[in-house]
């Protein structure tokens, strides 16, 4: 009997799908303090991670920074890493505690997919053949903007369009003096970030809730303040005057303990801390008028059910994993298995109107307590780990901010990075936008306006300021070798999974026989999925570029693909005893305390979003192959990190 072996297509799903899922597990690992205390170098030491793909490529690509490449020990493993385990200790809340999609859960299964398609290329590699050769690409049409975008990850990767970019930029500030296949490249990028923009600010339960926090970032920000201190002459002024406005202390207790008179763990926020405690703690008042408005319920749950869920929700991480893990089982709602296993059972039961206020006093108060762990881990830790770290930073980037300070008008690049804020803000509200929800074209349009100004940064920092140049020219060389195909000789490609082609063959071939068969039916439907996803995405992407103002899904898989994560989410029963649900069957559901600051005349981001996905293929079911194969994925991954392939 011949030996198994998988298609190009089969190895291409089969690359997907495990990458897909080792990323975000990865990902959702760090919710626990051992994620980082057993991450590897440069956070712990030791070879076997628990996150091996992630910290490959965070050592090959972001430790290897220029400046940040100088860091010691100390910063990633007593400052920077402290922060990170900091905020996993409290056990911020679930997305099945809440009944609806979090934030945190939204946003990092949308960092899980952009992260899983640049570790795909740093496993497998960029494919080798260089493909299209035609020097001209038009600007209209979808599949000539691909195509130049496939060309210059193969130049980037294996030619010289790095040295390109870099000289080219030198020269003019305008995107039109350079090649036709970088403004065909670049023009695909833009296609893609504003259809990801969109999707976040638009068709996201979370868009309006997003935006309000946006929005209110922004104004707390002293840009005036700023500006005048980026305009001071002097480079060493200009930087003690930055960190003075961002990273002084600004209390009584802070003065004291300056000069030794006391050691108060609560030494008052700086600038930067400020604004954190302030968006948040905004936050928490509209989720306390939610519960406030429940309590005070004639119709409402008892007295007693609302002390079970305030005590339950006061308890420690251990305790919410533990009637978590009963509601999972049991399939019984979070407040149910809370009001049977407190000490003091209420006495009488709650109809569905009240369970369902319940649920929705628990999402409150559970948002109240994430909010408040935040602020007290980022803005009155002591040891203020997160000012000392950025602090560290500063101090290793201390000359090349000094050489871009000479060379670079900053005070106008912020005004330009204010203006860019600002017109985004303006994209999404809909007194803009007439009640009408905007357009993936319309964000197109955005970036189109600001691509000027960045390039004129860009172009400043190149021409005025060589020697930083230079540095980020070659660090860019030497990281864009984590993505070439380490298998390939000769100019052939080695397969549809690149570098990993070989290793996921065997993998696969060491499966039981009888398993085999079912594995290579997922693969196949898969593949179909991937190729489905491919040409719904090149349709509309052609429809953004037939500029309608009609397209509410912009191009991507990706976007499909984080949907995916979403909707395999598990979510408490809505009933005291009953099914649990999927995140496909809330998904479109916004907390309480997000909407309050949603302004008159919002569209129905839910129907909109409903119609649009309702365009998507159906996702296989792949948890087969992640079960069977998943674990040795992993183990490959950490033998190529110990002998650093």
């Amino acid at each position: 009997m011949s030996s198994p072996t998988l298609s190009p297509e089969q190895a291409h799903a089969l690359f997907d799908i495990l990458t897909h899922h080792q990323i975000y597990s990865e990902i959702e690992g760090f919710k626990w303090p051992a994620a980082i205390r057993n991450y590897g170098p440069p956070f712990s030491k030791g070879v076997e991670s628990s996150s091996p793909l992630l910290q490959s490529m965070f050592n090959s690509l972001v430790v290897k920074l220029p400046g940040i490449s100088t860091l010691p020990p100390e910063f990633w493993q007593e400052k920077f890493g402290n922060v990170i385990e900091n905020l996993s200790q409290p056990g911020l809340s679930e997305s099945y505690d809440k009944g609806t999609m979090g934030t945190r859960k939204t946003l990092s299964t949308a960092s899980s997919v952009l992260i899983e398609n640049a570790a795909r290329g740093c496993l497998g590699g960029c494919p080798v053949a260089p493909g299209d050769n035609e020097a001209q690409y038009d600007h209209t049409k979808a599949e000539d903007l691909a195509r130049a975008w496939d060309r210059a990850a193969h130049d980037l990767v294996y030619g010289d369009l790095i040295d390109e970019l870099y000289d080219g930029i030198a020269k003019s500030d305008k995107l039109e003096d350079t090649s036709p296949l970088v403004q065909a490249a670049i023009e695909h990028i833009l296609l893609i970030a504003a259809s990801f923009v969109h999707h976040v600010f638009v068709l996201s339960p979370d868009g309006q809730y997003l935006l309000r926090l946006l929005s209110n970032v922004n104004k707390l920000v002293p840009y005036m303040a700023i500006k005048q201190t980026l305009r001071v002459g002097n480079a060493a002024t200009m930087i003690n005057g930055m960190l003075k406005l961002i990273l002084t202390k600004l209390s009584v207790t802070a003065f004291t303990n300056w000069i030794g008179l006391s050691k108060n763990s609560d030494d008052g926020m700086n600038l930067l801390q400020q604004i954190v405690s302030t968006v948040l703690t905004w936050d928490n008042s509209d989720f306390k008028d939610i519960a406030s408005k429940i309590e005070k319920a004639k119709d409402g749950p008892s007295r007693e059910h609302l002390d079970a869920i305030e005590t339950h929700v006061q308890a420690g991480r251990e305790e919410h994993e533990k009637v978590r893990s009963i509601s999972v089982e049991q399939s019984k709602s979070v407040v149910h298995v809370i009001f049977e296993t407190t000490q003091y059972p209420p006495s009488a039961p709650l109809s569905e109107a009240q369970h369902a206020q319940a649920l929705e006093f628990y999402s409150a108060k559970l948002s109240i307590r994430d909010r408040k762990e935040l602020i007290r881990i980022l803005c009155r830790q002591y040891p203020d780990n997160l000012t000392q770290s950025i602090r560290d930073v500063v101090a290793v980037y201390d000359p090349l901010i000094r050489a871009v300070h000479n060379g670079v008008d900053l005070s106008a690049g912020l005004s330009d990075f204010q203006a860019f804020l600002e017109d985004m803000i303006k994209t999404v509200k809909p007194k803009s936008t007439g009640g009408k929800a905007p357009s993936v074209e319309d964000f197109v349009t955005l970036f189109r306006t600001h691509l000027p100004s960045c390039m004129r940064f860009l172009h400043q920092v190149a021409k005025n300021c060589p020697d930083v140049s230079s540095t980020f020219r070659e660090y860019c060389k030497e990281a864009i070798k984590e993505f070439r195909n380490k298998e390939a000789q000769d100019g052939t490609e080695a397969g549809a999974a690149g570098s990993m082609t070989s290793h996921l063959t065997t993998m696969f071939s060491s499966l039981p026989e009888d398993k085999q068969p079912d594995v290579l039916g997922i693969l196949d439907a898969h593949a179909k999925y991937i190729a489905s996803l491919n040409k719904l995405s090149m349709q509309r992407a052609q429809s953004v570029l037939d500029n309608k103002s009609t397209t509410m899904y912009g191009p991507g898989v990706y976007l499909a693909r984080w949907h995916g994560l979403l909707d395999e989410t598990l979510i408490t029963p809505a009933t005291p005893e009953g099914g649990i649900r999927r995140g496909k069957d809330i998904q479109f559901k916004d907390e309480e305390g997000k909407k309050k600051g949603g302004a008159k005349g919002w569209w129905d981001s839910e129907s909109i979003a409903k119609k649009v996905m309702g365009e998507l293929p159906e996702q296989p079911d792949v948890d087969v192959v992640w079960k069977l194969l998943g674990d040795p994925f992993r183990e490959l991954l950490n033998r190529n990190r110990a002998v650093g392939t």
